[in-house]
């Protein structure tokens, strides 16, 4: 409760009357890492998925079905637990009160919020400067490790093949740029791999592509000192410079991806260009699986039912121990 009193000190200064803490961190990801894990901080929730609402004087935790039990243990104290789809912000907060509720604009997409708060009491109000970061003041710090890259052997196509693809569809739709901003799909396109999720090797980097097939990869600079040998056409920037890059843009067709662009990058491009909101044409692509994927998909089934039989047998033997 001591954290949430200090969250709502800053509410005069920035006019609001709430805040938004959701579970995903800056590239949206659902497993995030100790140091982005802003919603366990405010909330003593450990879930993989949910938001809350901090209001003057009540407090929201909304998480799906898996997770309702959970929440009500871990932070039914402090917070009203509502369970998702079943009610939304829009149910849970229509009074005749006008409520302005204050959000990082890097944490959400437009696509999102509309979704969350389509009503007409809730005014949603970006603030460019995290409040749960400023009052997070021993943030854990997070292990760096380098990315790596896969060969072709065990991905099917190289890099430059599926460059050739975007390429060619940006040529299609007569589309400038392509940002993408999805960590799962720069891992796709360029064959590379990270270490910055629990349970899923994702890379958290920021990709550019334009139609020429030029390519601005974002990311953590001691992050990509290992793979930046594997491409001499790909331009090296460390993440801080992603909106240098962006502000530098000028009256480009840039396709954004409608489900993990933000608000705040998306905000920051339209202002002199014309910006195509729409699903990542990434998706479509790895979708489809070549003959190696399809091979190495039933080898990882394999390898994972004989690892489950192993640990059942050391178990059976445990217990035959006791």
């Amino acid at each position: 409760m001591n954290n949430i009193k200090k969250l709502r000190k800053f509410f005069r200064s920035f006019m609001i009357d709430g805040y938004l803490v959701p579970k995903n961190d800056e590239y949206f990801n659902e497993y995030v890492s100790q140091s982005s894990d802003r919603l366990k901080f405010i909330s003593n929730f450990s879930g993989s998925a949910g938001f809350a609402i901090i209001l003057k004087n009540k407090n929201y935790l909304f998480v799906d079905g898996r997770y309702t039990i959970q929440a009500k243990i871990q932070s039914g104290k402090n917070f009203k637990i509502i369970t998702i789809p079943q009610k939304l912000p829009r149910d849970v907060l229509k009074t005749n009160k006008k409520l302005k509720i204050g959000f990082d604009p890097k944490l959400h997409s437009e696509k999102q919020l509309n979704f969350l708060f389509n009503i007409k009491n809730i005014v949603l109000k970006p603030i460019n400067k995290n409040l749960i970061d400023i009052i997070w003041l021993k943030k854990p710090k997070d292990l760096i490790k380098p990315f790596f890259s896969i060969l072709k052997k065990d991905a099917g196509q190289s890099s430059q093949e599926k460059i050739r693809k975007i390429k060619n569809i940006l040529l299609k739709n007569k589309v400038d740029y392509l940002f993408v901003t999805a960590p799962e799909n720069v891992a796709w396109i360029l064959n590379i791999r990270g270490y910055d999720s629990s349970y899923s090797p994702v890379p958290n980097t920021r990709l550019l592509i334009n139609k020429k097939g030029d390519i601005d990869l974002f990311a953590y600079y001691k992050k990509i000192v290992n793979i930046k040998k594997n491409f001499k056409k790909i331009k090296f920037h460390d993440e801080s410079k992603i909106e240098k890059k962006l502000k530098s843009l000028l009256n480009n067709k840039i396709w954004l991806d409608s489900l993990s662009c933000s608000i705040y990058y998306k905000t920051l491009l339209r202002k002199k260009n014309k910006i195509i909101e729409k699903l990542d044409p990434i998706y479509l692509f790895k979708s489809i699986k070549n003959s190696t994927e399809i091979k190495n998909i039933k080898k990882s089934h394999i390898k994972q039912k004989l690892l489950r039989k192993k640990n059942q047998e050391k178990l059976n033997i445990a217990k035959g121990l006791k």
